[in-house]
């Protein structure tokens, strides 16, 4: 698993299932994570049934944020800009925001959801 540092990566050529109004959602809802919240995001990626390719039409667009530990109080605020940025398109995301820290004690503790979303995860952030 390689996570993608900084830098904004199209997800177009990723063997993903996304219908247009989720390829929308998830560039508007980077370039705003970016914008509105320079350097507080490490790492966004895509998990689950999306991710891997095998979605069906009522799938949800799973999403992991892993935050800057400094900006921990910043987790709300970031689940809810996606959130808000779906209302006005037909886009189910489930936003999950765990700090650096948080993701990292995860790792040590051998935790499957963890062992899922990395075998899954595609780095959109």
């Amino acid at each position: 698993m390689h996570w993608n540092k900084g830098r904004l990566k199209t997800c177009k050529a990723l063997p993903m299932r996304l219908t247009p109004d989720e390829q929308t959602w998830l560039d508007v809802y980077r370039h705003e994570l970016v914008e509105r919240y320079p350097g507080s995001v490490a790492h966004m990626v895509l998990y689950g049934s999306k991710a891997r390719g095998d979605s069906l039409p009522d799938s949800d667009l799973d999403v992991l944020l892993v935050v800057q530990n400094e900006a921990e109080a910043l987790r709300q605020p970031l689940r809810r800009l996606g959130y808000d940025l779906a209302v006005a398109l037909d886009v189910a995301p489930s936003i999950l925001a765990h700090t650096q820290a948080e993701w990292d004690r995860r790792k040590h503790s051998g935790s499957p959801f963890r062992q899922a979303v990395e075998r899954d995860a595609v780095s959109v952030l």
